[in-house]
């Protein structure tokens, strides 16, 4: 960081005629200097994560196009754990990003409590703190709005009723009665996303027949996710006809036991979100459905975000948490460019 960059400051501090400079953004405090060049940090909660990288894909290309509309240069990096199981290793990642005083830090934690005070801490240094997916706080909140300056999610409550109505649609398409069991595997216990879980097991409960078990958690672990619906496959049997995983490695697990049963004709299958091994199994039809968040948007709106907020002084958006609606892609329609770059955001990369 050269002597001649000009950063934006946190100014809270600073009096005399520095004062008639400053303009007030989300309750920090900025300069009203134009920067020739920003540090971005990207704070993943995994690095071997499809999801995170689509989401990555996003920014790396707003970076380009922010770069060119402003003529700045913009240095981007990434940081984070392996995978969202490490979550202390995720908060210390965090915590370093802030030490090395970035411009702005774009993130998305699965421990939410444990991110508060980082995140406050970086927001009160003048950081510019984006989150993307997963946050700090729902929809319905705003106890926690000093903490951060953006937030671009899809609205958990709408995966969960959006899978349980195309669940019964595909059943009724399939010609498979809407009674018996229907089972649930999650990564883990987030309270912003268990809606994904709630909301889909009210929808059966309320428009059919079925009986829906309880979610069964493996932890972000694909083994102990294959493990869980096999022992499900095995114990129902025959009365099993459908299963919903509410994140890409449960829908991966998903796929791989109803591939190694041979029941992919028996049992309507949904994922959510989705990876190379999701994507080969909608085209084998071992999973019938994957409710897609627009991860490759969402990311890229956060660093947009950032960077506007940066250059302009102010947050552009209306509101401090935007919804970005889920989209279901099926095997009939995967192969529409809309959704197929949706499925795989690979395919927006730019070179």
């Amino acid at each position: 960081k050269g002597e001649t960059k000009m950063k934006r400051r946190y100014l809270s501090t600073l009096a005399g005629t520095m004062v008639a400079a400053m303009m007030v953004c989300g309750g920090t405090v900025f300069a009203e200097e134009t920067p020739d060049s920003l540090d971005i940090v990207w704070v993943t909660c995994s690095t071997e994560s499809e999801f995170w990288q689509y989401q990555q894909i996003g920014m790396e290309n707003a970076v380009k196009d922010m770069a060119e509309k402003y003529g700045i240069e913009i240095n981007f990096t990434t940081v984070g754990p392996a995978t969202e199981a490490e979550t202390e290793a995720y908060i210390r990642a965090f915590e370093n990003a802030v030490a090395s005083k970035p411009d702005a830090i774009i993130s998305a934690t699965q421990v939410p409590d444990s991110t508060i005070a980082v995140s406050k801490e970086a927001t009160d240094q003048g950081i510019v703190v984006n989150f993307t997916n997963c946050g700090l706080e729902p929809m319905d909140s705003d106890e926690y709005s000093d903490c951060y300056n953006q937030f671009y999610t899809t609205v958990s409550a709408d995966i969960g009723d959006m899978a349980g109505k195309v669940m019964l649609e595909l059943m009724e398409k399939a010609g498979i009665e809407a009674k018996g069991t229907v089972a649930m595997e999650f990564s883990n216990v987030n309270p912003a996303l268990q809606p994904r879980m709630d909301n889909f097991k009210a929808y059966l409960e309320a428009n059919s027949e079925l009986t829906v078990l309880d979610t069964l958690y493996n932890n972000n672990d694909l083994n102990q996710g294959q493990a869980d619906i096999e022992n499900e496959i095995a114990t129902y049997g025959d009365d099993l006809v459908g299963i919903y995983g509410a994140n890409n490695t449960s829908g991966d697990a998903i796929a791989l036991a109803v591939e190694n049963a041979g029941i992919k004709d028996k049992v309507i299958t949904i994922g959510v979100d989705s990876d190379p091994t999701e994507i080969a199994a909608l085209e084998a039809g071992t999973i019938d459905c994957i409710i897609v968040q627009d991860a490759y948007g969402q990311g890229y709106a956060a660093l947009e975000n950032a960077v506007e907020t940066i250059m302009e002084g102010a947050n552009p958006e209306s509101e401090q948490k935007v919804a970005v609606a889920p989209v279901a892609v099926t095997t009939d329609n995967m192969h529409e460019d809309e959704y197929a770059a949706m499925l795989d955001p690979t395919l927006k990369k730019a070179e």
